[in-house]
């Protein structure tokens, strides 16, 4: 339903996002990971034609094969909502806070379906109901203030599904809530997943929540895609070193014991939009760095199973190469259960 191509994102001469190709099938989940800066909420907002003014975007969206890249905002008001939808991050600011919910949620249905307001008012109280909004006719008349935060996450879901569109974006969707309203949101937006055969794009820094969210993963660094595959075997055996540095980096149970270790860190942080190397975007923190790699950009080497990682080390190996990279600290790291 989604087909991406090369497609870069600039800011003056700066990139913020490189050369990035991905898909997404019907009822296909696949997660986008990577630290703050990486480039995934602006791949994110491209997507819906939402990518900031300043931004000059090149390459090839195509939606249901229809070419958007260029597209009138006329002609992306036509898709947005209706074949593309978004779950904005903080449940907390991201719904209006003078409108009641029930208006909320049925303007895209006017909008997009030409319903009554009469007959968007049923579909309203549907959506509600399907994404495990309990009373839904008392919360209509309600402000987002009146809600919780859980509440107001399944709300925002709700508003993206109002249209039914074919692919949902979810920008980072837990970030505001407790461990265990995370996962129920989590599990939620598979099951709707499944149960209307919508593709999901599953935007997380949590590698456990995507783990439990998707089926494949794409891990971006300074604006480019560095490594992709099925998601259980790609953070069970990591082959790009970016990707082994964030899975050791996550707290374990099972590291806890009667000796006391320092959690694993990847030195420094992700570089600015204007100060990026030419070469690898990892270099300058990589662990396993060889010389050529801050000037000589490496290429996506396939390593089967619709595993692909860019990295020197795996191109010098081939594509057998299968040594996991190891952390700044030495140790290989732990898969994500």
């Amino acid at each position: 339903m989604l087909e991406v191509e090369r497609l870069s994102i600039r800011f003056g001469e700066a990139f913020a996002v490189r050369e990035a190709s991905l898909s997404v099938a019907p009822g296909e989940r696949v997660g986008i990971v990577g630290e703050s800066g990486c480039g995934k909420s602006v791949l994110a907002a491209s997507l819906l034609g939402l990518a900031p003014e300043a931004a000059r975007v090149a390459g090839s969206i195509r939606l249901s094969g229809a070419e958007l890249v260029g597209a009138s905002e006329r002609r992306w008001r036509s898709h947005r909502g209706r074949d593309i939808a978004m779950v904005f991050q903080e449940p907390m600011s991201a719904l209006n806070p003078l409108r009641r919910i029930g208006q909320i949620l049925a303007e895209p249905i006017v909008l997009h379906q030409g319903l009554s307001r009469i007959a968007a008012e049923v579909r309203v109280l549907a959506l509600l109901d399907e994404v495990g909004i309990p009373d839904p006719r008392a919360r209509l008349s309600q402000f987002p203030h009146q809600l919780s935060g859980g509440q107001r996450q399944r709300v925002l879901i709700a508003l993206a599904l109002a249209a039914d569109p074919s692919i949902l974006i979810a920008d980072e969707p837990t970030t505001a809530l407790d461990a265990n309203m995370a996962v129920r949101i989590v599990d939620l937006l598979v099951d709707l997943t499944r149960s209307r055969g919508m593709g999901l794009i599953f935007i997380s820094h949590d590698l456990g929540v995507v783990a439990r969210a998707t089926e494949r993963v794409i891990v971006m660094y300074g604006g480019d895609i560095v490594e992709t595959g099925p998601t259980r075997g790609t953070l069970a055996a990591p082959r790009h070193p970016y990707t082994a540095g964030l899975l050791a980096a996550r707290p374990s149970i099972a590291r806890v014991g009667a000796v006391r270790t320092r959690l694993s860190t990847i030195p420094g942080t992700v570089p600015p939009v204007g100060r990026r190397a030419p070469g690898c975007p990892f270099s300058g923190r990589c662990a396993v760095e060889l010389p050529r790699c801050a000037g000589d950009r490496p290429r996506a080497i396939d390593l089967g199973e619709g595993a692909r990682a860019a990295c020197h080390r795996l191109a010098d190996a081939g594509p057998r190469g299968d040594r996991v990279p190891e952390d700044a600290s030495g140790r290989a790291p732990e898969a994500v259960r």
